[in-house]
């Protein structure tokens, strides 16, 4: 990809209307367009990250045994009235069809979920059995704030998992758990918590948020030495005491960015899912949900991981492993090989994206920084006289000192291969 034909546009100086760093660095580097308030155009940059993301989800989801559906974004309204929600939600967007049916553009997707699974599920053999997808959600909300963190239009893995016991959902329960904990570690988010949390509009016996504790967070966490950690809506604030130990629990910011319910049979029960037990029985199966902000994950490394120039992504998530950098753009040599080393890099299924452009060369490292691909290399006539190619790093939480810093020109291919492993498994 030549930088020029990236489809994508790219911002000096400061950002009016953004309030957060992530937010500025989102809009500056071109990941995010804004479409109307509340909804963004995720551009060729936005759309690389975000995707790798989801397929990080999907590796963890997988593992746990997922199988991934695609449910509808507009549902009836009649699946909304069984479970009671379609008038008590208030941030649903409802709409009538030219038919006259009532339609619901689903902010959640609890009832189709459970629709789906009542029209497959008929014996205990089946279960247990986990559903997950990565889909569009419309959320009616009154305010928006920093851009990507909180909007109405929004991509979100949501899963659903269906079990015989309380014991199977508890089972199932920790292996989701645990499976968070590897995937936004893999997403490069650091400083991320479980904490317990009310189960809100979703209903179920209890939940645990996943937070990134940050400073531009909305909700308000306490947390003790002990290892309790809680959302306020579960600490008595007018006594923010540890409930474990009795000591003074510790107040902080969060970006909520994940969370994990234990919803019972509230969906089951009252949309009259059943299945036959072992000893032919009627019986109604158990459930859980599993719910993640895919692109506020994405929004929430900006916040965590860049700098006042522009992101710092990890190998995973970044939308181009390798940027090459041609400092004169009028000399043949550097042109003709900073050209061969991208034509070879994507030949070797490397994503690379070629700086060739006859401008400044503060210019082009200040786009590199906007993009911010972990490997940088840089083409002068000086490096080619020597027969070496400069390299530079931008990553994510890794210690790159003992990275080689130049390489030959000779075995360029095999030397960034080796760098690319290198970084992959921080």
């Amino acid at each position: 990809m030549k930088i020029e034909n990236l489809c994508v546009k790219r911002l000096i100086g400061d950002v009016s209307g953004a309030t957060t760093r992530g937010h500025k660095i989102a809009i500056k580097g071109g990941y995010v367009y804004q479409t109307f308030q509340g909804g963004y155009t995720l551009t060729p940059l936005g759309w690389s990250v975000v995707h790798k993301i989801e397929n990080i989800i999907r590796d963890e989801m997988n593992a746990i045994d997922g199988q991934e559906v695609l449910l509808p974004v507009v549902c009836s309204a009649d699946l909304w009235r069984e479970t009671g929600r379609y008038d008590s939600m208030d941030n649903i967007a409802k709409f009538k069809g030219r038919s006259g049916a009532d339609y619901v553009i689903c902010p959640t997707h609890e009832e189709v979920i459970t629709d789906y699974a009542r029209s497959v599920l008929t014996s205990y053999r089946q279960l247990p059995f986990m559903l997950y997808q990565i889909q569009t959600k419309f959320r009616d909300e009154l305010r928006v704030r920093a851009g990507l963190l909180r909007t109405r239009e929004f991509i979100m893995k949501d899963a659903y998992s269906f079990h015989e016991t309380q014991e199977d959902l508890d089972k199932y329960y920790k292996r989701c758990f645990n499976a968070y904990y590897r995937l936004f570690k893999r997403c490069g988010l650091k400083k991320f918590t479980d904490v317990l949390a009310s189960s809100g509009d979703m209903g179920g016996k209890y939940t645990h948020e996943f937070q990134l504790i940050h400073e531009t967070g909305e909700d308000t966490l306490y947390i003790c030495n002990c290892g309790f950690r809680a959302n306020k809506e579960v600490v008595d604030e007018n006594n923010p005491m540890c409930p474990h130990c009795g000591k003074e629990l510790r107040k902080v910011r969060g970006i909520e960015i994940g969370q994990v319910f234990q919803l019972g049979k509230f969906y089951t029960e009252s949309m009259h899912m059943t299945y036959t037990d072992a000893n032919g029985n009627e019986r109604t199966p158990i459930m859980g949900c599993y719910g993640i902000g895919v692109t506020r994950v994405m929004a929430a490394i900006l916040e965590e991981s860049s700098d006042d120039n522009g992101p710092v992504w990890n190998m995973e998530t970044a939308p181009f492993a390798v940027h090459i950098i041609g400092l004169n753009g009028k000399n043949a040599s550097v042109l003709g090989l900073a050209q061969k080393i991208h034509d070879d890099l994507t030949a070797n299924g490397i994503e690379t994206i070629l700086d060739n452009r006859d401008i400044h060369a503060g210019e082009k490292f200040a786009d590199a920084d906007l993009i911010a691909a972990p490997i940088r290399l840089i083409i002068s006539e000086k490096n080619i006289a020597n027969n070496v190619i400069e390299v530079k790093y931008r990553i994510n939480d890794f210690d790159t000192s003992n990275m080689p810093h130049e390489i030959d020109v000779s075995d360029f291919v095999a030397r960034v291969q080796d760098m690319i492993r290198i970084l992959s498994h921080n």
